[in-house]
């Protein structure tokens, strides 16, 4: 055994090899690209399979087939990838896993990197599968090997949650040794076990919910769990929240004060906070984003006849949207614990150290020169389209969007605005990676239903705005190993999409502008393939 710093993407990566996992599948997006760009620089030396599908639904898909043949899968995805993955996980929690399959969940306080400040923490009890939450590297290479072993016991999927700030913390972590094999369960082929139908699908239900009280007992005595120190004060720090709680303790305690370090999110460890709740007069919940926890440990305390007060968001005391900071966290112990005197972060970190910077991740970006040869040749017609976005890339120039919603959404909501009769135009703007993410069902739904939008699509050959990362259409795999190449303008047509145009980037403007032009003056379904550079980055070293 050897000690190594490690950083929580890293930590992830290194307890999902020692786990012995052999699939790997996510969809870029952050915070939970790091831990499969660290898994690629493993996957050939351990045999494992590490790859970027198409979209997080894809993801999940492939990842209960490996589990159905008995090999252990991790998906990883990010808060709004999970929205995606909701609809596979909502019938794989009726069928019991085989081999295990966890779910690395990046959520994103603040929005640094996503068009939401979500908590995707609820989507658990939605999809009544287990979750938990690390407070530092450590536990969480700790903690994702225990997942695995959850799974494959409880026979369920489990979910770990991790945080922005979370996977850039570093600390030493214990390194074991190889080699790193998998349990190997074999293929799993019992009669109505992975087949969830209407005849079947009530008792599937109960015994789900069977499974998830055998496992709440396992939580109740749960290592993650745990209590420090004594007092009729207490103070709940809930995952990573936990570690910057710490942080503005100076890593100690302080005297007539509980501290509560809560990482099993779903199902919550019902006597372990009984306990805690029967003890403390005044509790303080700290955590990321909503008030999750603080919700349900005000329902608990009201159904044990609790009288203690439970603060946290609701009250006040820490806000409801954004990150939570270690500056937050002092000023909630001020108002929380008047009299203790001032509370100083021991690291002395300040709101300009801690606050990240919002910036984007490219360089060189032509999208603005692409919107605004369309916006001239629009003008030359005297037209002002209406236009529609996708994330990704078009961040760049979202502040000259009309509108932009999900990933794949931009052709619909588009469609939607033209089915309706306004008089100018609608037109979709949206890049490669999403075309093949979730736009191409739309597509073909524009094309069925007779729309006449312009869609554009942004090839730039890269899932650029979360890192470079290929996609079908780029010729090669996530291991940098040549791939089919799918060709978007082929697709389209087999999608029913008549008028398909392609400009490359050593095309003058001229040649742009007048497709534009042409497309913009037939009201008929059209596609436009713009092909730009992109500045990369170098590669680190």
């Amino acid at each position: 055994m050897v000690s190594r710093m490690l950083n929580g993407d890293q930590a992830m990566a290194y307890g999902t090899l020692f786990a012995g996992v052999k699939f790997v599948a996510g969809y870029p997006g952050s915070p939970s690209s790091g831990t499969v760009e660290e898994l690629l620089h493993l996957a050939q030396e351990h045999d494992i399979h590490v790859e970027w599908s198409t979209n997080e639904k894809v993801a999940a898909e492939m990842a209960i087939g490996a589990s159905m043949a008995g090999r252990r899968a991790l998906v990883c995805v990010k808060s709004v990838g999970m929205n995606v993955m909701v609809d596979p996980l909502m019938v794989l929690n009726l069928t019991p896993v085989n081999g295990g399959l966890v779910v690395l969940l990046g959520d994103d306080p603040g929005g640094y990197g996503s068009q939401n400040d979500q908590d995707t923490r609820p989507l658990a009890s939605l999809v009544e599968t287990p979750m938990m939450e690390p407070a530092g590297p450590a536990e969480a290479c700790d903690m994702i090997q225990e997942a695995f072993r959850i799974s494959e016991r409880f026979h369920t999927a489990v979910i770990i949650r991790e945080t922005r700030s979370f996977t850039l913390q570093s600390e030493p972590v214990v390194m074991a040794e190889g080699p790193f094999g998998g349990p190997g369960l074999g293929l799993a082929r019992e009669p109505w076990r992975f087949v969830p139908v209407p005849r079947n699908v009530v008792a599937k239900h109960r015994d789900l919910h069977e499974r998830l009280q055998v496992l709440s007992q396992w939580i109740d005595n749960s290592p993650y769990n745990r209590t420090i120190g004594t007092g009729s004060k207490g103070i709940v720090g809930v995952g990573f929240a936990f570690r910057k709680l710490l942080d503005v303790l100076g890593n100690g305690t302080m005297n007539g004060i509980r501290l509560f370090k809560l990482s099993s999110l779903y199902p919550l460890p019902e006597d372990l906070i009984s306990r805690f709740l029967a003890d403390c007069e005044e509790i303080l919940v700290l955590e990321e984003n909503a008030p999750y926890v603080e919700t349900r440990i005000k329902a608990m305390a009201h159904d044990l006849g609790c009288a203690a007060a439970i603060l946290g968001k609701q009250s006040g005391h820490i806000g409801l949207e954004g990150e939570l900071f270690r500056r937050h966290i002092r000023e909630a112990l001020s108002r929380f614990l008047p009299g203790q005197g001032s509370i100083e972060i021991s690291r002395n970190e300040n709101e300009a150290d801690e606050t990240p910077k919002r910036e984007s991740n490219c360089g060189g970006c032509t999208y603005g020169e692409v919107l605004d040869i369309l916006e001239d040749a629009a003008g030359s017609l005297n037209q002002r389209p209406i236009l529609v976005g996708d994330p990704g890339c078009l961040v760049t120039i979202a502040d000259r969007l009309d509108a932009k919603y999900a990933m794949g959404s931009a052709v619909g909501v588009a469609d939607g605005i033209a089915k309706v009769g306004t008089n100018e135009r609608a037109v979709a703007l949206f890049g490669d990676s999403s075309f093949f993410h979730t736009a191409i069902p739309a597509i073909c739904n524009a094309a069925w239903n007779g729309s006449d939008i312009l869609m554009v699509v942004l090839d730039n050959g890269s899932t650029a705005a979360t890192g470079f990362q290929p996609n079908p259409g780029t010729g090669e795999d996530a291991m940098g190993r040549k791939a089919m190449v799918l060709r978007i303008e082929e697709i389209a047509r087999a999608c029913g999409v008549k008028r398909v145009y392609t400009v490359g980037p050593d095309d003058p403007d001229t040649v742009l502008k007048e497709r534009f032009r042409e497309a913009l003056s037939r009201r008929e379904l059209t596609l436009i393939v713009v092909r730009t550079e992109c500045e990369k980055p170098e590669p680190t070293k």
